[in-house]
């Protein structure tokens, strides 16, 4: 229930591949040199950027258009050698036509909901739970489809039914810079109501069926910092219940178990404060605990009961008490063992589910309403992942759990807490995939006196000694990337290659003391820890053992070996800076590299506090206004160590409208790449007019495939110069 600066920035650059500012206009430079002073800053010094004329915050310079454009048919004219692969990627994700299995339907009191596909149309659909009675009837209540085919951008951030179900609001977000428009739709005339513009996406009714709230975005830095009502009754009406004033805090919302409340919560990086309002008076009541620095605590409300997960005794526990009771005066509930952390908890009227993990495992524990355990089972084995979703509302008493490994489907079961009994719901199904045909398994990597977790897949048949290395990292806000099936990945395997996830520090694979490794001052060891990573993987044997070592310490098994694979790395957003510093570090590490909108102009960023998400995200980058911090920075900064050296090729991959990491980071890092580097290597940048920070999703495909093509493409041209070198030799 946490809202951070991560629920912005954090993208759909997963595993996966993975859904206009205002500020103050900077003048384009006459000349290829600009000195220029970061806004917001006078503890900084004057420095040369020589690029940056490429910011535009009105998106509207001919000159940056151009660049842009241009840029975009120099890719295209390079790519086109890759265009037969890239076609055979596309054809056959889409001629690998899954069955897929539909969402577990959302059970809200006595109806159920899901979107599915009809009539090519992908429709939100609601049904009565008992179908026997005479009035139950099933209905379309939103065409998601026909809305998205207004605009030629849209991502739907949420949705969400009146008391009486008879409207529903939805947000909305047509540019791809996550501001959304709030619409309200009456599914009985199909009249809409325009109502908000410049929100996020939370949002909650009032039990009138007419008042509606939302938390609205500060102008220019996209900050959600007000809470708003307004009413369909009054539609240009809009209200001011509560704003923070604090630049580096976050507010956001969301409806408790008990329906008569919501929460309001304000934090910033370790505190939190919260208010409850009152849906049916409107009525926000007084903070539940005071601010207190370090002090954080995310609570839910069951009856008329109060529960907090909380850290007000120092660690986090679940602690409960009456409705009324302060935070400080709850008594706990349930306190995990050393460490062990409560990742998830959802509450139900016959106890609570908590996710727990400790070192990147996960369990599903259910306790009782006085706190004692009455089930417990691990969610994921190794080389897999689980997790809660879709779960039913409070009266349910259901839990729906998601799983999958790299190369195994996804599945869905459903856990009920009240009989402990488990059954499968359904499984994703790939006519052409056989799983057994390949590996999921997970490695440790020891570097830099860590054991650095590293999960990988690969083709029993078809990896080789010459096979390349597809490695991802991300390694920021504590982030687990885990590892999720993608059809996506296995064209990859089908083509002999290997993928693996560095799950460097930073992240949150092994808990927040792992996260803490790697964030703020210790955001470098992250890096090296990918950079460990890459050299193991360069020598990486499947079968020979779980652990392997760097080259600060090669274990004997890899060094008899004569392997030596092209790392081809993916970061995405703060994963460009992860992949982005480990090659200005070691360039001649890695084949290639692709980056997807990546956060590469670190200093500038984060000296300049009037772009969204800066003062929010001083303790994941740190502060150049500091000496200590900028000290840091600099070492790693991927657009401030460009230097000259023999780079590998990249592709990088950007959207104008992007709020959360400016266009401008990544075209100012290729243009000082093509500028910097000593070979005459493909330094490819390639903008989408019409998207944002997410990639838009008529094109998502289309987009991977060229990534995928163009990292594939290095490789089969290292293997031609490897295998003519040694015809040469013969």
């Amino acid at each position: 229930m946490k809202r951070s600066a991560l629920y912005l920035l954090i993208s759909s650059f997963s595993v996966s591949a993975f859904s206009t500012l205002e500020t103050a206009q900077h003048p384009e430079s006459r000349a290829n040199a600009a000195s220029s002073t970061q806004q917001g800053s006078t503890l900084l010094p004057q420095s040369t950027d020589a690029f940056s004329w490429l910011r535009d915050d009105s998106r509207q310079s001919e000159k940056v258009r151009h660049f842009l454009t241009e840029h975009n048919q120099q890719a295209a004219r390079f790519l086109t050698k890759q265009t037969a692969l890239q076609q055979q990627l596309l054809n056959e994700w889409q001629n690998n036509a899954p069955q897929k299995a539909e969402k577990p339907w959302l059970i809200r009191g006595d109806v159920k909901y899901r979107f599915e596909t009809r009539d090519n149309s992908r429709v939100l659909v609601e049904q009565p739970i008992h179908q026997a009675a005479e009035d139950s009837k099933e209905r379309i209540v939103f065409n998601l489809t026909q809305r998205a085919a207004q605009s030629d951008y849209y991502s739907l951030g949420s949705w969400l039914l009146s008391p009486n179900k008879r409207f529903i609001a939805v947000t909305e977000d047509v540019r791809g810079d996550r501001n959304y428009t709030v619409t309200v739709i009456d599914t009985h005339t199909q009249q809409t109501y325009a109502l908000i513009n410049h929100v996020s996406t939370e949002l909650i009714w009032g039990d009138d069926n007419d008042t509606l709230y939302a938390i609205a975005n500060e102008a220019g830095t996209y900050r959600p910092y007000q809470l708003v009502k307004t009413q369909l009754s009054a539609p240009q009406k809009v209200d001011v219940l509560l704003e923070e004033t604090d630049p580096a805090w976050l507010l956001s919302s969301y409806q408790t178990s008990n329906k008569k409340y919501a929460i309001i919560q304000s934090n910033n990086h370790n505190t939190s404060q919260q208010q409850l309002l009152n849906t049916h008076t409107g009525e926000l009541q007084t903070s539940l605990q005071k601010r207190t620095p370090g002090n954080e605590y995310y609570s839910d409300i069951q009856g008329q009961q109060i529960l907090s997960l909380s850290n007000h005794q120092g660690r986090f526990g679940l602690y409960q008490g009456k409705l009324g009771s302060n935070i400080q005066s709850l008594a706990p509930l349930f306190i995990p063992e050393p460490q062990t952390e409560i990742k998830n908890w959802y509450v139900f009227e016959a106890g609570i589910a908590l996710v727990l993990t400790q070192q990147g495992k996960d369990t599903l524990l259910v306790i009782n309403n006085d706190g004692d355990e009455t089930f417990r089972r691990p969610l994921s084995a190794n080389g897999k992942v689980a997790w809660l979703s879709n779960n039913g509302d409070a009266a349910s008493n259901l839990v729906r759990i998601r799983s999958m490994s790299m190369t195994t489907p996804p599945r869905w079961s459903e856990f009920n807490i009240e009989t402990g009994k488990e059954q499968l719901l359904s499984q994703d199904s790939y006519p052409t995939i056989t799983p057994s045909n390949y590996t999921s398994t997970q490695i440790t990597v020891s570097a830099n006196g860590v054991s650095v977790p590293v999960s990988l897949a690969y083709r029993n048949d078809k990896v080789t000694p010459d096979s390349p290395v597809f490695l991802y990292g991300y390694g920021a806000y504590g982030t687990p990337m885990k590892p999720y099936f993608m059809p996506q990945v296995i064209s990859l395997l089908d083509q002999g290659a290997i993928y693996a996830i560095a799950h460097v520090r930073g992240g949150g694979y092994l808990g927040d003391a792992w996260y803490q490794a790697g964030k703020g001052i210790n955001k470098p060891n992250g890096i090296k820890d990918f950079l460990a990573t890459a050299e193991v993987m360069q020598r990486y044997v499947p079968g020979r053992d779980t652990s392997q070592t760097s080259s600060n310490g090669a274990s004997p098994v890899q060094a008899k070996t004569s392997v030596k694979r092209d790392i081809l790395a993916i970061g995405g957003s703060a994963g460009g800076t992860l992949v982005a510093a480990a090659i200005n570090a070691q360039p001649t590490l890695f084949r290639g590299a692709v980056l997807q909108a990546p956060f590469v102009d670190v200093i500038n960023t984060m000296a300049d506090p009037s772009l969204p998400l800066t003062q929010q995200e001083y303790q994941e980058w740190g502060n150049p206004a500091k000496a200590s911090d900028r000290k840091v920075m600099e070492t790693y900064s991927p657009y401030d160590n460009i230097s000259a050296q023999a780079y590998p090729p990249m592709l990088v991959r950007i959207g104008l409208h992007d709020s959360q990491v400016p266009y401008w980071e990544g075209a100012k890092f290729v243009a000082k790449l093509q500028q910097q580097s000593t070979v005459n290597n493909p330094y490819l940048l390639t903008t989408d007019f019409n998207a944002g920070h997410q990639k838009n999703r008529r094109t998502a495909q289309a987009a991977q495939a060229m990534e995928y093509a163009f990292l594939l493409g290095l490789s089969e041209q290292a293997l031609s110069s490897t295998d003519t070198h040694r015809s040469k030799q013969e």
